[in-house]
């Protein structure tokens, strides 16, 4: 029998990087082999070389939406992800906040595709945040924070904000990962606590009985049907859902696993 869904995007938007990586590819050939498998969109990561922020000029930027357009894939968004501590530490502060504005930059040519990213919300201080969320704010563009260890912090700041330009981004496989005796390990019950605050969500699994950090989806700890149920019930979210590839060995192999478990969730048995 089939679930009755809300109408949300749970389509899904593969993460390009990975597949340029470990494969060698250009982006327009991983763009191309991704359209093959069926996709329709997908996540381009703005510290990959050739998608960089300065790397591209006004004419790159469209010649990249070009690009897309030709392979027939739409951009689901932007991420951002260097290392938290950066965000806190004086030496490397004012860099990886410049790097997140043109990230924001970019995504606001390229679409107004939301950005995800990660932050030590807890820790960092609060004229950073602040001239984050005013600079995304300022271009229409929407940053997905991932702070999967800091859940309670991140839900106030974005209660205490309340704009569209912050929302909250989920990574199961990192909730998954996480210590039971202090933190939520259900990504299905993350999901539902963000609720509406949650913008993007990632798809990806976890198997640490066996010690890997990730594992194709439906390998690993992750309940896909549950956490499908419940971000179709999350009302903040932008969709595509984010299928991440990172940490696979062979990531073209494991988009088409996940794509074909996620909508075999689709259907009750």
């Amino acid at each position: 029998m089939a679930i009755l869904t809300h109408g949300s995007d749970l389509t899904l938007a593969p993460t390009v990087r990975p597949l340029v990586q470990q494969h060698h590819w250009s982006v327009r050939t991983a763009l191309e082999r991704l359209a093959a498998e069926g996709f329709t969109s997908v996540q381009l990561d703005a510290t990959l070389h050739g998608i960089r922020p300065r790397e591209l000029s006004r004419r790159a930027r469209r010649d990249l939406l070009a690009l897309l357009g030709r392979a027939n894939v739409r951009l689901a968004g932007l991420d951002l992800f260097l290392p938290r501590k950066h965000y806190v530490q004086s030496e490397h502060v004012d860099r990886a906040t410049a790097a997140t504005v043109a990230a924001i930059e970019l995504a606001a040519d390229l679409g107004r595709v939301p950005v995800s990213i990660g932050l030590p919300v807890a820790s960092i201080e609060p004229s950073i945040k602040a001239a984050l969320v005013e600079c995304a704010d300022g271009r229409g563009v929407t940053l997905a924070v991932h702070a999967e260890d800091q859940l309670d912090a991140l839900i106030q700041w974005i209660g205490e904000v309340d704009l569209p330009a912050l929302g909250a981004g989920l990574d199961p496989a990192t909730v998954l990962s996480l210590h039971s005796d202090s933190q939520l390990t259900d990504p299905t019950a993350a999901a539902h606590k963000l609720a509406k605050r949650l913008a993007v969500a990632r798809l990806c699994d976890s198997d640490l009985t066996l010690g890997r950090a990730r594992c194709p989806v439906g390998e690993g700890d992750l309940d896909v049907l549950g956490y499908r149920v419940a971000l179709d019930l999350t009302s903040g979210r932008q969709g595509p859902v984010v299928l991440d590839l990172s940490g696979l060995e062979s990531p073209l192999i494991a988009a088409a696993i996940g794509k074909q478990t996620w909508e075999h969730a689709a259907f009750s048995i």
